[in-house]
């Protein structure tokens, strides 16, 4: 049974956050109106049509209005939803690119954006409402932009083996000049396309890797934080909860509570 924790109305939006647990299996329904998620801990697979889509922490998804899935919570799953009333997707859809389909991203931008709105709708103080309201427009504004560079960049062939050698070895020290050689291309070369392709630097994007891989071991493992610090790639513990906290606004530990309620 999905558990929500707390809702809120701003100005044309609704907020809500909810807990899924595990094994929750959602048969294919409809949303009638527009609205973006934002996984704030746990993992879950979306399915439309034939396809299937794996989302993770710190990923922004928009569901379109009368858009169609299933959604299966594996591990479970703790989320931020952002419903937008009519008028509100009306107003989006005259000064935006229009997002007539379903679209995820997951950028450094996205996951500092989507845990302050989260922090502010925690706090709900005076100015909380005028915060969110602008943040939720700023991170709709990234996944915009995220989307269209996406879909107007042709990527090299050898980018995907660039990909492939960071997601395999992110945990050891890497040199840019051997990941250029790896791709048979320049060094400045690479690191000009690469942040072109992917909106950030090798270094950025190592580190996201580190995150990600430190928040499905604080998921599902009882280890401690050093020793994910350490399997993750981090000089030390400190480096690793200033890193994260840059990244999710959170720190290891409140990440670790927030995902064993999920």
């Amino acid at each position: 049974m999905t558990h929500i924790q707390k809702k809120h109305s701003i100005s044309g939006f609704m907020l809500s956050e909810a807990v899924y647990p595990p094994r929750l299996k959602q048969p294919r329904h409809t949303h009638l109106e527009a609205s973006f998620s934002f996984v704030l801990a746990g993992n879950y697979i979306e399915n439309y049509g034939s396809q299937a889509q794996t989302r993770q922490p710190s990923t922004i998804v928009f569901h379109p209005p009368q858009e169609s899935h299933a959604v299966d919570f594996q591990s479970g799953a703790r989320i931020l939803s952002v419903q937008f009333n009519s008028e509100r997707f009306a107003y989006i859809r005259e000064r935006s690119v229009v997002l007539d389909a379903s679209t995820s991203s997951q950028t450094e931008a996205i996951a500092w954006l989507g845990n302050r709105i989260y922090q502010e709708f925690r706090q709900m103080d005076s100015a909380s409402a005028l915060a969110i309201e602008g943040l939720i427009f700023e991170i709709l504004a990234e996944a915009v932009r995220s989307r269209v560079s996406t879909s107007e960049k042709k990527s090299p062939r050898w980018l995907e083996q660039v990909r492939d050698f960071l997601h395999a070895n992110f945990s050891e020290s890497i040199v840019l000049e051997n990941v250029a050689r790896i791709a048979d291309v320049h060094p400045v070369h690479l690191a000009r396309v690469f942040r072109r392709q992917t909106g950030g630097t090798i270094g950025e994007y190592v580190r996201r890797l580190r995150v990600e891989f430190a928040c499905r071991r604080i998921s599902v493992s009882n280890d401690s934080l050093i020793e994910i610090a350490l399997a993750a790639g981090f000089t030390d513990q400190s480096h690793f909860a200033r890193t994260f906290k840059n990244h999710l606004g959170v720190t290891p530990g409140e990440y670790r509570k927030i995902s064993r309620s999920c």
